[in-house]
C-alpha cells in the first residue's frame, strides 16, 4: 500500500473517530510501519501528534481522572458515564509503588493493554497478579480485544 493512501486512512480513521488510530485497530500498521519506518513516523506524515514514550501522553478522563492511555480513558468514561463510582491507581496491599488501575466497589480493574508486548511490562503484570492472589483481591482483567474493534465493557464488568 502506498504512503498517500496509509496517511489518507488515517485521516479517514481521524474524522470517523475524532482520534488517531491505535496501531492494534489499524489494519494498515504494518504497511504504515514498511513505509515510514515505525508507526509513530506515519502518525506524524499524517499530521498528527504521535505518542513516542510509552505513558509519556496522558489522557483527562470525563470525570478529571488522569490516564496513563486512550484505552484507560475509555474504560474510566464508560465507568462515569454508567454512574459507577469508582477510584484511579490504588496501590496494591504491601506494595505502595505498584497500584491497580481501577477499583470499583471492592473489585480491582486492570487494563493489561500491553500484555505480551513488553517484557518489562509483562514482569509487572506477573508481579501484580502474585499480589491478586496473595492478598485474594477480586480482580477483573481488561485486554484490548475487550475495547477493540467493539467495546465489550458491560460484558466484562457485567454491568447492565
Amino acid at each position: 500500500m502506498p504512503a498517500e493512501e496509509v496517511m489518507r486512512k488515517i485521516k479517514e480513521f481521524y474524522l470517523k473517530h475524532g482520534r488517531i488510530p491505535l496501531k492494534r485497530e489499524f489494519l494498515s500498521a504494518k504497511a504504515a510501519r514498511l513505509r515510514f519506518g515505525s508507526w509513530n513516523k506515519a502518525i506524524e506524515a499524517a499530521g498528527y501528534k504521535s505518542n513516542p514514550v510509552m505513558f509519556a501522553l496522558q489522557y483527562l478522563s470525563k470525570d478529571g481522572h488522569k490516564c496513563n492511555s486512550f484505552s484507560e480513558k475509555i474504560i474510566d468514561d464508560w465507568l462515569y458515564e454508567k454512574n459507577i463510582k469508582h477510584k484511579r491507581s490504588v496501590p496494591y496491599p504491601g506494595r505502595q509503588r505498584l497500584t491497580t488501575d481501577f477499583v470499583t466497589d471492592g473489585n480491582w480493574i486492570e487494563f493489561f493493554g500491553l500484555s505480551g508486548e513488553v517484557k518489562k511490562y509483562d514482569a509487572l503484570l506477573k508481579k501484580k497478579l502474585r499480589l491478586v492472589k496473595k492478598y485474594k483481591l477480586p480482580l477483573t482483567a481488561i485486554y484490548p480485544k475487550h475495547l477493540f474493534p467493539q467495546n465489550q465493557l458491560a460484558t466484562i464488568l457485567k454491568v447492565k
